[in-house]
Parts: C-alpha cells; sequence; structure tokens
C-alpha cells in the first residue's frame, strides 16, 4: 500500500538531509543543521545574499539509478524508496507558504530513472507553482547531473536560484565517489550555468562533500577560489561526509575516525569567508601537508605565520589591512573607518558588540 501523503513527505524530508549544504560557519557542531518545528520538511537557510529564510526542503523522489558511494540512497541500497507527484509537492508546499510558515521552496529529487526524467518533474513542479498557483516566491532547483541544456535553461527561467553539486574537486577524488557520473560532464555543465547566469540571472551554488573521497583540503581550497574568481559562482557550499551512510571501502570512512570531519567543514567555511569577503587568496590560506589546522581558524594562523605585517595601525590602516586582524571582520572595519572620520581612535572598545573578538584582535593591533 502506497504511504500517504505526510507519510511520504516525512520520509523524503529524512533522507534529504544527505543533501545537506550552508551550514551555519559559526556553529561546527551541527546545530544549523536542524530543521524547524513544524515538520521536519521545514528547514532554515541563509542565502547568498545573506538573508535568511524558511524553506520548505524535502526530496521529490528518494528512488535514484545513481551510485554516489557516499550517499545511503545509491541504487545498490535498498531503503523504503517513495515519490511525491509534482501536484502534491506543490500544493504541500502551498499550504505552508500561506499559513506563513515558509518563505520559499529548495526542490531536489534522486534519479528518477535518467537526468531528463528527473529534470521533468522538477520542472513540473515549479510551472505548477508559477502558473497554476501564480507564486512569485523564492524556489531554488537542484540542477541533475546530465540533463540537457534546453531543461537548464527552462530551469533559470522558472528558478530563482540553481544548484549543481560537484561533489569533488577534481576528477581523481570524484571517480572514487561514482563509476557512472563524469566529473567532465558536471564540469561542463557548471559552466554552462555560469555562462547562463549572465543571461538571465540567477543565484548559482554549488556543493562539495568533505572527507568522502580522501580528498585534501587544499584541493578543496584551489577549486573553491577557481568557482568564484573564474565562473562567478554566488557560493560554494560543504558538507561533511557522514560516516556509515557510505561504502565501507571509502577513504571516508577511515578518515572518519581520526578527524573530525564536522570541523574540518567548519574551517572550510571560514576560508570560504576569506576567499569571497576578506581578499585572501587560495595559496595565502595556511596547510599542514594541504589540510587546514583544526585547533585554530585559518585566519589566526596566518596572523601567527606572519608577525611582520602586525601590528597594523588602526588610524592608518586601510579597509583591507584592517581585515587581516583576527576578530575583525567587514563590518568592524568599516564601523572604524568610519569613527576614523570624527577624530583619532584610542580604544576599539565601543566599536565591538563582542568582546570575545575585541579580546582576539588587541593583540595585532596599535593605536
Amino acid at each position: 500500500m502506497r504511504p500517504e501523503l505526510e507519510e511520504r513527505l516525512q520520509i523524503l524530508a529524512e533522507d534529504s538531509r544527505f543533501d545537506l549544504a550552508g551550514s551555519c560557519a559559526k556553529d561546527p557542531f551541527g546545530r544549523g543543521r536542524r530543521r524547524g518545528t513544524f515538520g521536519r520538511w521545514v528547514y532554515p537557510v541563509v542565502l547568498p545574499n545573506g538573508r535568511r529564510m524558511s524553506l520548505f526542503r524535502t526530496l521529490l523522489s528518494n528512488v535514484c539509478v545513481n551510485d554516489c558511494g557516499y550517499c545511503p540512497l545509491r541504487a545498490e541500497k535498498d531503503p523504503q524508496r517513495v515519490s511525491l507527484s509534482p501536484e502534491e509537492l506543490a500544493r504541500a508546499f502551498m499550504s505552508y507558504w500561506r499559513k506563513g510558515l515558509v518563505q520559499g521552496l529548495f526542490l531536489s529529487s534522486g534519479v528518477v530513472r535518467d537526468p531528463d526524467t528527473t529534470m521533468e518533474l522538477l520542472l513540473r513542479t515549479a510551472r505548477f507553482l508559477r502558473e497554476k498557483e501564480a507564486f512569485k516566491g523564492y524556489i531554488h532547483l537542484k540542477v541533475i547531473p546530465g540533463a540537457s541544456e534546453a531543461a537548464v535553461e527552462e530551469a533559470a527561467r522558472l528558478a530563482d536560484a540553481l544548484s549543481l553539486n560537484l561533489e569533488t574537486p577534481d576528477k581523481k577524488s570524484f571517480a572514487r565517489l561514482s563509476q557512472r557520473k563524469r566529473f567532465e560532464e558536471v564540469s561542463r555543465l557548471t559552466r554552462y550555468l555560469a555562462r547562463l547566469k549572465e543571461q538571465v540571472g540567477f543565484s548559482h551554488t554549488t556543493q562539495l562533500v568533505v572527507g568522502a573521497a580522501g580528498e585534501r583540503d587544499a584541493e578543496i581550497i584551489r577549486a573553491t577560489e577557481a568557482l568564484y574568481r573564474r565562473l562567478k559562482l554566488n557560493r560554494v557550499y560543504f558538507s561533511a561526509y557522514q560516516p556509515g551512510c557510505g561504502r565501507p571501502e571509502l577513504p571516508g570512512e577511515e578518515l572518519a575516525r581520526r578527524v573530525d570531519l564536522r570541523t574540518r567543514e567548519h574551517r572550510l567555511y571560514q576560508v570560504d569567508f576569506l576567499l569571497r569577503k576578506y581578499g585572501f587568496r587560495a595559496e595565502e590560506i595556511p596547510l599542514r601537508a594541504g589540510f587546514l589546522p583544526l585547533e585554530t581558524d585559518p585566519k589566526t594562523a596566518w596572523a601567527k605565520a606572519h608577525p611582520e605585517f602586525f601590528p597594523v595601525d588602526v588610524n592608518r590602516a586601510s579597509y583591507w589591512e584592517l581585515l587581516r586582524v583576527p576578530g575583525i571582520g567587514p563590518t568592524i572595519a568599516r564601523r572604524i573607518l568610519e569613527a576614523r572620520k570624527t577624530g583619532r581612535l584610542r580604544s576599539l572598545d565601543h566599536l565591538f558588540p563582542n568582546q570575545k573578538l575585541l579580546a582576539k584582535a588587541l593583540p595585532y593591533v596599535v593605536f
């Protein structure tokens, strides 16, 4: 007997946890991954532009023909397989939206039969919302690797955001996860999305699975920088491999016994901010044998490795020089520049809402 709608929603929302992205960079312990109180399918997120909203997030189907080694929904496994019709998902979302419980929809799915069949199901959902329900709000649609360019073009017209998971930073590590999918095809489609974004305009994001394939942080950081600088992605998200979910022979299983992969994910998010907001380059990020030190944040590690740069004179330093100081981010740096217009600074106490950050910065500055 086919499970009822709410039971299928519960199953699919639970299974969507294996496709997480954007956990809070300030929270290495996963509290940012918790969903809302109205059901497992209500999920709080921070968008690339900094806007916070609650999204209705569930898979359209957990049926999948792919062999992604890190994923417990891969074809060789035997979970309870369920699906929603596009109309069922759209109506369920609208009932939550009309109650004010969600502000947008994150639309994803396992790969049903083949990429374009799955894309058509996702597009039918988005079409139903836009055309039948006249929904004009936020839709994030997951592009399926191997999808046709025509399907991607329609997705760009229907959705506010498109994402395509690269999963690993290079071909070698990608091959450890999947024999069915090809890194070259995912890379090609990522480049196509970047070109399409220039014409249509949408938020373009991707996700890397941290640790599953045994890749080093050095490769992840270089790939992240290239995605921002060359392809102009809005965000690169990281998701720590969840041990016990994938094939036992995956490098991530052994790695998870030695390294806290959630903390590693957290450090990569901190690097992401350094690359996007702080003017750092990939080659500047301090590494040990290709990996980030887990005991300290990467900006503090850089500061300790470059004593010649400090102390920074807060009354003379540029915006970008201030951003090199541990504890000072873009907001505090702008406050310092604004405060300097009215006179010489002799203290930063009134500019820091967080005294821990102030204590972190003071050893590296002079007045």
